[in-house]
């Protein structure tokens, strides 16, 4: 190959010395030792419509040179595709866009990457990240050059009626497909990105969540048992696409909460309930559907969400939410959710559980774990020579709030009747189901993309 492409540019050269020059480093920018083939569509058009108007030294003219000396290589070395995207219209407007407005040249980069059909789309089971290790690499650019294939023999044909689902169901298949190891792409990047969650510097309570890094990265489907575990907040979901009644502060209205708590036999105190603050079940479900986006405000009415509809009609979808939801909160809310969780799933049904000390609740182990590993919740700063009682009192209301954090993971789980009862002495273990919801929750939380930060 290299032969072929120092051919290629002695002939380019021959025509326009400047031009060969420019071909050269652009081919290098694109393809380091000039390795042909490493070279796909969906390379061409980034380093066209993003690396050459972004990192490429020189004026607007001088880019749209080098784009049009690279297109003439190619056509010297036949590979006459991609010599098309370099001296297209497209290529020649987006650079010329870069030159008035960076960001609008940015849009129009990712909208032609898109339109393309090249780039790889997200996926249910798949959220493509920006902090990306080896094997996302990996599979993010074999799948961009299957999808050039699937394209070319016309299984994906981007601006047709149907293409988008076509793409997607072409992209699930590609990277759900084992090897001669019997691991999919989908696979590798799960278990790297597991991997890199738990050896997260900046989440050093996750360590302890190491015995359970085969669970984690396999994750739980939904069980049979899901639809029963989520009758309340199907419930909840029912009552609000009539519109559940808010009192003037944001709360369920009193109707509603003795309502709730006479269908599941929920305890409160008093009993019954004068108010949504007295059903700490009530509580945790409200929050719940909130930040799964399911239920929004609307006047004094919580009405139901396009994707509160959505999730109504598919318990096994609110069973996935709900697991999405508890663990990405962010934070040191997030880390009560994983730390206590953990202790939950790392017991041995006879013992404690490694997190816990003899005579030790499940949620003061908890609290303890956090408050080893330095979490403490955002508090205000204490004004200069104000008395140490006063810190004292910071310092108890902090752990108050971690204990609250923990507890509220608690409730959601007990609520979903995936606890077994209190030993007498704050230990309590996951049901089956229950196992299932808190590994699915550390699942969802590990293979979510990372930003970069």
């Amino acid at each position: 190959m290299r032969e072929a492409v120092a051919s290629a540019l002695a002939e380019l050269a021959r025509r326009d010395e400047r031009s060969a020059g420019m071909a050269r480093l652009a081919l290098d920018a694109l393809a380091p030792g000039q390795e042909l083939e490493r070279i796909d569509q969906h390379a061409v058009q980034r380093f066209c419509w993003f690396e050459l108007p972004v990192r490429f030294q020189g004026s607007a003219q001088d880019q749209r040179l080098a784009a049009r000396s690279l297109s003439q290589l190619f056509d010297l070395l036949q590979l006459h595709r991609y010599a098309q995207i370099c001296k297209s219209a497209e290529t020649t407007t987006v650079l010329t866009v870069y030159a008035r407005d960076h960001d609008a040249g940015l849009a129009m980069f990712e909208r032609l990457m898109w339109e393309s059909g090249v780039e790889p789309p997200d996926l249910p089971e798949l959220t493509w990240g920006t902090a990306v290790g080896d094997a996302e690499i990996l599979a993010r650019r074999e799948t961009a050059a299957a999808l050039e294939l699937a394209i070319s023999l016309g299984d994906v044909r981007p601006g047709k009626l149907g293409w988008r689902p076509a793409q997607e169901r072409f992209t699930r298949s590609f990277l759900t497909r084992p090897d001669h190891q019997g691991l999919s792409h989908l696979d590798r990047v799960r278990e790297e990105r597991v991997r890199a969650w738990l050896g997260s510097s900046a989440h050093p309570h996750r360590e302890r969540l190491w015995p359970l890094v085969g669970e984690i990265i396999a994750g739980a489907d939904a069980p049979r048992s899901a639809e029963r575990a989520m009758a309340p907040l199907q419930k909840l979901l029912d009552l609000a696409a009539d519109g559940i009644v808010l009192t003037q502060i944001g709360y369920i209205a009193p109707g509603v909460v003795r309502q709730m708590c006479a269908d599941f036999g929920w305890r409160t105190s008093p009993d019954p309930p004068r108010s949504e603050t007295d059903a700490t079940q009530l509580i945790t479900l409200h929050q719940v559907l909130r930040a799964m986006r399911a239920v929004r405000r609307s006047g004094r009415r919580l009405v139901l969400t396009r994707r509160g509809r959505q999730l109504r009609e598919d318990p096994e979808a609110l069973w996935r939410a709900a697991t999405q939801t508890l663990c990405r909160t962010g934070g040191v809310e997030q880390a009560a959710a994983e730390t206590f969780l953990g202790l939950l799933l790392t017991r041995s049904p006879q013992g404690a559980g490694s997190h816990a000390r003899r005579g030790e609740s499940d949620v003061s182990a908890a609290e303890r774990t956090l408050t080893e590993y330095g979490w403490v919740p955002v508090e205000p700063p204490v004004a200069a020579g104000r008395h140490a009682a006063a810190h004292g009192r910071t310092a108890d209301a902090a752990s108050d709030q971690l204990r609250a954090m923990v507890m509220a993971v608690g409730w959601l789980l007990e609520t979903l009747g995936l606890l077994t009862e209190d030993d007498g002495d704050g230990h309590r273990e996951l049901t089956v189901p229950g196992r299932a919801f808190a590994i699915a929750c550390l699942h969802q939380s590990a293979v979510a993309p990372r930003a970069v930060v």
